[in-house]
């Protein structure tokens, strides 16, 4: 082969080129600290290091977003232990206003005082940092709170990511804050009317006032009752066994709920030398307690009040209302007859009660909220003339559905309350297999006090926003409404509770009993409030609607909307809002039919039981001491309300009677406190795991960081090694390319 001047100079450029380019790759490792440039140059490395760039980047955004949170966390924490302290105060203040020595002056002082707490309470509810509200839910741009304490933010919790598909709450929301229920608490229910010996004249002698105990006897509460003068000998009638009078057991109706939610009435004679611990221990078994085991705990508190809790924590069923009747003539005199000529027909005094209550119901339709008082009697073939005297044990100021002031033996046949231009059902629909609110989605099934819905109708009273009023029956086993024709009142004008039928979409079908919503029970509420009310029967073939009659009912659903809507509250109340009114004219009473009826007499002192009504929306009811729901603003204000009054317990008298005053108080405001110290733990607990990842974040950053760099950094020592010698064979390659440019074979001529 000949060597020629062209190969040479290709073998030069060559070699100078393959230096220059391992030069150049040298300088470039050198200058940025990386083995390489592009993914070409080692794909495998390439490859390593852009993955770990991407955990870095992960394990920034994630320590970013935990330092985030973190701060927030701890920011909800100082709200929530400055609450703590409030509450606290708030405590002692009710304990200072408890006290009897306390003026009208102090305690208006003291009201102060309290209001500014609640207020405070309520700031720190709005907490806000960089513009974002701590306790808003996912809604942190909106204030959640207004100062009466309704809720505008949302149930839901914000996240931050802590890793790869993984995310930690850091947020409480408002709704947990103020409403959610705490499971470990225990529903305690009172009544209002406090029991006294009423041996007394106490009207006339009110300075002789003893509230009884448990150990005191059935005939201590009714004493002057007995007869309608105040006429008996407090010490001889009652006390001497040689000149005691056998007096007329008294027949006592029980109805509400147990434990479990399921609902009862009962009737039972007390007898006039029971004691009080006996008459709780009647009611006890009522609600399943036995000689081995107890559901409720019942008792008489100072104030002679009825005290009930639910033994179980986490229950929210718990109710109660009782009244009692015993026969009352107009004198002593009298009395004596009666007991003389029971005697002569060997009956005893029971029988005597019984008859009573048996001709009282006659002209009553068998409702105890309508009884017949004077009856006439017959004992021992002569007639009496005697009366009922009513024993209350819950009052509250309500309007019963005759629209007459209610009393202690009206249970739901009241109206419901008024507040501005809303009418609210004082009784939360509560489903009984999780204790939680009704929302308009709720089957009605769900809440049923029985296990099904037969034979369950429903009564609707309404004064409308047009003054007409409504009397209308909802019979929800067969999904029907009726109500009389306001043109022909001796008519009645049906219509199905329906749906939408999905085989069509444009007819409708009756919706099956279990199936009812409150959604549809409140649009039927809202039809007669509304007075869009159809003016003729609609058809159900089969349990179908044409379209015509179903898109008639529709259309007078939404005109209705248009005036009033009908919902369900945030504690399960139905609400009608009069949308045109800043104080309405609407009335609303909706109870169960057979509400006021109960078992038939002859009663025993042996309780007569019977299943009790389905459904209470609004009722003359035991109040609420606590329950596993709070509602920390609404709760703070009744606590107010009662310092205000100086009510002690509850008090018929006061404004509010239904107000559990100072005492009822100071047993809610410790669950109150301990809710919110919980919701700190609970927060406490997010940020800590928030912090821990935080951390954890930073030391894998670390970590990444150094694997990455022992994949893709340069090592400088070895670098310059190399640029030397490559450096080296560069200059040696350019001499030799030099030397060999100058051959050629007149050298060797």
């Amino acid at each position: 082969m000949r060597i020629t001047n062209k190969l040479n100079f290709a073998n030069a450029i060559d070699t100078t080129m393959g230096a220059q380019s391992a030069y150049y790759q040298l300088q470039n490792q050198l200058s940025s600290g990386k083995q390489i440039q592009n993914s070409y140059e080692n794909a495998n490395m390439y490859i390593n290091s852009a993955r770990l760039e991407y955990e870095l980047t992960t394990l920034k955004q994630v320590e970013d977003g935990t330092s985030s949170a973190k701060e927030m966390t701890s920011n909800g924490m100082k709200a929530l232990s400055d609450m703590d302290v409030l509450l606290k105060n708030f405590k002692v203040k009710l304990t200072q206003a408890a006290t009897d020595s306390n003026s009208q002056t102090s305690r208006e002082a003291i009201v102060k005082e309290l209001e500014r707490i609640k207020e405070s309470v309520v700031q720190l509810a709005n907490t806000s940092v960089n513009g974002q509200y701590l306790f808003a839910g996912s809604q942190l741009e909106n204030k959640p709170f207004d100062s009466q304490g309704n809720y505008y933010g949302d149930k839901k919790n914000i996240n931050v990511v802590t890793g790869a598909g993984t995310e930690s709450p850091y947020n409480i929301p408002g709704w947990d804050l103020f409403f959610k229920a705490d499971d470990d608490y225990k529903k305690q229910i009172v009544t209002n009317v406090k029991f006294t010996d009423n041996r007394w004249d106490l009207a006339n002698e009110p300075d002789k006032t003893q509230y009884l105990t448990q150990n005191s006897q059935w005939y201590q509460l009714i004493g002057q009752n007995y007869v309608q003068d105040n006429g008996l000998d407090r010490e001889k009638d009652f006390e001497y066994n040689d000149t005691k009078l056998d007096f007329p057991p008294s027949t006592l109706y029980i109805q509400g709920k147990r434990p479990d939610g399921t609902s009862f009435k009962s009737a039972i004679l007390i007898n006039p030398n029971d004691s009080l611990e006996n008459v709780l221990q009647n009611i006890g078994s009522i609600y399943g307690n036995t000689d081995k085991s107890k559901v409720v705990d019942l008792s008489i508190n100072d104030s002679g009040q009825i005290q009930i809790t639910d033994l179980k924590q986490g229950n929210n069923q718990l109710d109660f209302h009782a009244v009692a009747f015993t026969p009352q003539t107009n004198d002593k005199n009298e009395l004596e007859y009666i007991i003389k000529a029971a005697k002569d027909e060997n009956i005893t005094m029971s029988e005597v009660t019984n008859r009573v209550i048996t001709e009282a119901l006659k002209n009553a339709n068998n409702d105890i909220t309508n009884l017949t008082s004077p009856v006439t009697i017959q004992i021992n073939n002569q007639n009496y003339e005697i009366d009922l005297a009513r024993n209350d044990f819950i009052f509250s100021k309500m309007t019963d559905t005759d629209n007459n002031a209610s009393n202690g033996a009206d249970y739901d046949n009241v109206y419901f309350e008024k507040k501005d231009n809303r009418v609210i059902g004082t009784v939360s629909q509560i489903v009984k297999s999780n204790n939680t609110y009704a929302t308009d989605s709720t089957r009605v099934s769900e809440v049923m006090a029985g296990n099904n819905l037969n034979g369950t109708v429903l009564n609707l009273f309404v004064n409308s926003k047009g003054g007409n009023t409504y009397n209308v029956s909802i019979d929800l086993q067969n999904s029907l409404v009726s109500f009389p024709n306001p043109a022909n009142i001796n008519q009645n004008i049906t219509f199905p509770i329906m749906h939408t039928d999905p085989t069509t979409g444009d007819s409708g079908e009756s919706t099956p009993s279990n199936d009812i919503t409150y959604k549809q029970l409140n649009d039927i509420i809202a039809l007669f409030a509304s007075d869009q009310i159809p003016t003729t029967s609609v058809t159900v073939t089969n349990n179908k609607i044409n379209a015509t009659e179903y898109e008639n009912i529709q259309q007078l659903m939404s005109n209705s909307k248009s005036t009033v809507e009908v919902i369900m509250d945030y504690k399960g109340r139905i609400n009608v809002i009069d949308k045109l009114a800043s104080g309405t004219n609407i009335d609303i009473a909706l109870r169960d039919s057979q509400s006021g009826q109960f078992p038939q007499p002859p009663f025993t002192n042996t309780a007569t039981l019977a299943n009790g009504t389905n459904f209470l929306f609004s009722a003359n009811n035991a109040l609420i001491i606590d329950e596993t729901n709070v509602d920390i603003i609404k709760d703070l204000d009744l606590m107010i309300e009662a310092v205000r009054s100086g009510s002690m317990r509850a008090d018929i008298n006061a404004e509010n009677p239904r107000n559990t005053g100072m005492q009822g108080a100071l047993e809610r405001i410790d669950h109150l406190a301990d809710h919110i110290r919980k919701l700190n733990t609970t927060l406490g607990a997010y940020h800590n795991t928030i912090e821990g990842v935080n951390v954890r974040t930073k030391f894998l950053s670390v970590n990444v960081e150094s694997i990455k760099s022992n994949v893709i950094d340069a090592d400088y020592g070895q670098i310059m090694i190399n640029l030397a010698q490559t450096q080296l064979a560069y200059q040696a390659s350019l001499k030799a390319s030099v030397s060999i440019s100058q051959l050629s074979l007149l050298n060797y001529m």
